[in-house]
């Protein structure tokens, strides 16, 4: 079921919004339906193979909490040209802002279609966010990349796409 939101506007019950619907921009803020599968702690922000490893890490985790019968946090991954927002699906409140200065780059999960990753920096601090979409990743980062062109910083040319090779994206 395709069902068109706006900023701030609460879905019905049995409501999703999908990304299919994202076509155009409305409002200041897109958000998409996720999990979040966990956060992990970062030496540094790079490096494709450190991403890597902290999302088999928190797979891992992942796949021991459903053995004891825990689920993932339902999630809705609001964004918007000053960032990203992760708000807890039943509650609303929100979990986790980040500015989009702060975020230094945006991973999709090369095994899991519907996962992506992204590093925050607070201070000298670096955490990187795992979250599983409700659909496709792919649709979710290309609406991110539109967004942010979209503000006067914009993305630089060699990031506007994600290459097929490394599957991560660096922002500014």
């Amino acid at each position: 079921m395709e069902t068109q939101q706006t900023a701030g506007e609460c879905p019905a019950l049995g409501q999703t919004w999908l990304p299919s619907n994202t076509r155009g921009f409305h409002g200041d803020s897109v958000r998409f339906k996720a999990k979040l599968i966990g956060v992990d702690m970062l030496p540094s922000a790079g490096g494709d193979k450190m991403c890597r490893d902290s999302m088999t890490k928190l797979k891992r985790m992942e796949a021991t909490a459903r053995k004891q019968g825990k689920h993932k946090q339902r999630v809705w991954l609001k964004v918007s040209s000053a960032g990203f927002k992760i708000v807890d699906e039943r509650t609303g409140a929100v979990q986790h802002e980040h500015e989009r200065s702060n975020i230094s780059s945006l991973v999709k999960d090369k095994w899991d279609l519907r996962a992506l990753a992204y590093i925050y920096q607070e201070e000298d601090i670096y955490s990187l966010f795992y979250i599983k979409m409700a659909h496709l990743a792919e649709p979710v980062l290309d609406k991110i990349r539109e967004i942010f062109e979209k503000t006067d910083e914009g993305l630089p040319d060699c990031c506007t796409q994600i290459s097929q090779a490394s599957e991560q994206t660096e922002l500014p």
